[in-house]
C-alpha cells in the first residue's frame, strides 16, 4: 500500500465509508464546507478516572476486575470514578502531507474539555500517542481541536501491507484511532459489504 493518498481518493473513500455506515447504523457522517468535505462521529464512552491526592488523574481500563477495583477503593489515597466521555471526531485531508487527519473534541458531561493530560491518558500504555498530539485550529471549522499530527502517517501507512488501496481510510482509522477511543464497527470486515477491511486489526 502507497503511504499517501490523493484527494480525490479520500472524497470517494469518504463516500464509501459514510454509505457503509448508513446501512449499518455507525454513526458516521459526512460533512461539505465549499471545496472541503469531511468525515465526522460522534461517541460516548465510560472511562474511569483515577484521582490521587495531588488530584492528578490515570485512565484505568473498564475491563477491569472487581478485585482490582476492591483494591484500589482500599487506597485512601486512589478513589477511581466513572465518567460518560463525548468525543466528537473529524477526519479531514492534509494536502500538505497528502494524508488523511483526525482531529477530535473530548468533554465531560458537565460539558467542561478534557485537559490534553487527560487526553494523553487515554492512549494504551505502550502507545505514544502523547508524542503527537497537538491543539490546532480545526482546518476547515477554524476552532480548537486536538489533532494527531499526520507527520508519521505516511510512514506508517507504507508499512501497512493492503492488497486493496480503496481500503486506505478504513486501514488508517483502525491504526491510529484506537489510541484515542475511535474503533471500527467489526462489520467493515464482512466480505459482503461494500466496504471491507481485510487487511489489518479491528478495534472492536
Amino acid at each position: 500500500m502507497s503511504g499517501t493518498l490523493s484527494e480525490d481518493e479520500f472524497r470517494a473513500q469518504c463516500r464509501a465509508l459514510v454509505t457503509f455506515s448508513e446501512k449499518i447504523g455507525d454513526g458516521w457522517e459526512l460533512r461539505e464546507n465549499g471545496d472541503d468535505i469531511y468525515i465526522v462521529k460522534k461517541v460516548k464512552l465510560p472511562i474511569q478516572f483515577r484521582e490521587d491526592s495531588s488530584e492528578e488523574c490515570a485512565i484505568v481500563p473498564e475491563s477491569e476486575d472487581d478485585e482490582d477495583m476492591v483494591e484500589d477503593s482500599e487506597n485512601s489515597s486512589i478513589v477511581p470514578t466513572t465518567h460518560l466521555i463525548s468525543f466528537e471526531y473529524h477526519v479531514t485531508y492534509s494536502c500538505s502531507y497528502s494524508v488523511p487527519v483526525l482531529y477530535f473534541l473530548a468533554w465531560h458531561s458537565t460539558g467542561q474539555l478534557l485537559r490534553v493530560e487527560e487526553v494523553w491518558k487515554i492512549a494504551p500504555p505502550c502507545s505514544d500517542t502523547y508524542s503527537y498530539i497537538t491543539q490546532i485550529d480545526h482546518p476547515v471549522l477554524a476552532r480548537p481541536f486536538y489533532e494527531l499530527h499526520p507527520c508519521r502517517t505516511e510512514q506508517l501507512m507504507a508499512l501497512i501491507q493492503c492488497e486493496e488501496s480503496d481500503k486506505y481510510l478504513l486501514s488508517w482509522i483502525s491504526s491510529i484511532g484506537r489510541d484515542v477511543g475511535l474503533c471500527l464497527d467489526i462489520r467493515y470486515a464482512m466480505p459482503s459489504g461494500r466496504v471491507r477491511y481485510d487487511c489489518c486489526d479491528l478495534c472492536v
